[in-house]
């Protein structure tokens, strides 16, 4: 074989190779970190006083914690309380918006605040029976969803299911009667946490 027919043969394999290449490069490529992560937290015990919870960990946060901003929201009988303003150290801001947890896919961008003496920034999520069967009864209102702002400058959207240990069916006769009703103050939420900033909460 000559130079000429060489030089040719090796042009001619060249966009094979590149094309290869090209091949091996799309297969390996690493789709970014999802994040935005959704959570079912179930029976958060707070019978026995305030839960302090971090919802960028999923987690409970206890001890000298507590007094700084590694928390982000506090359940207290039927109280949710941000780390802000009159409730904590941190700068979380809070609102309860009128959707359904699929159908909000962004966070507001105004409208949040943060806890004030009397005037806790989440209102509205849950209704208390009185004297309407079942008496006595906190049960959650449909359609009311939790937006919190965290002091990361973080949003999370988070839907009330259930005041009552086991999330029961609250329109059961065992419910009603005082006596077999489940234990309250135990939490059920879940919630979406997005991590980078944006307001997109799918």
């Amino acid at each position: 074989m000559n130079k000429l027919q060489t030089l040719a043969l090796a042009l001619m394999s060249t966009p094979v190779l590149l094309m290869s290449a090209c091949s091996k490069n799309n297969d390996n490529t690493v789709a970014p970190a999802a994040t935005i992560k959704t959570n079912t937290v179930a029976d958060l015990d707070g019978s026995k006083g305030a839960v302090y919870y971090s919802l960028a960990g999923n987690s409970v946060v206890t001890g000298a914690d507590t007094t700084g901003t590694k928390w982000d929201i506090k359940f207290s009988g039927t109280g949710i309380f941000v780390n802000g303003g009159s409730s904590g150290t941190g700068t979380a801001q809070a609102q309860v918006v009128s959707s359904t947890f699929a159908d909000l896919t962004t966070a507001p961008t105004s409208g949040y605040k943060a806890d004030a003496t009397g005037a806790a920034a989440i209102t509205g999520w849950y209704t208390y029976t009185a004297t309407t069967a079942p008496q006595h009864a906190i049960l959650m209102v449909p359609g009311k969803i939790i937006v919190v702002k965290t002091s990361a400058g973080n949003y999370a959207k988070i839907e009330m299911k259930s005041y009552y240990k086991g999330n029961p069916d609250t329109t059961t006769p065992a419910f009603a009667d005082l006596t077999t009703r489940p234990a309250s103050r135990f939490y059920t939420f879940r919630y979406s946490y997005q991590a980078n900033g944006t307001t997109s909460l799918q």
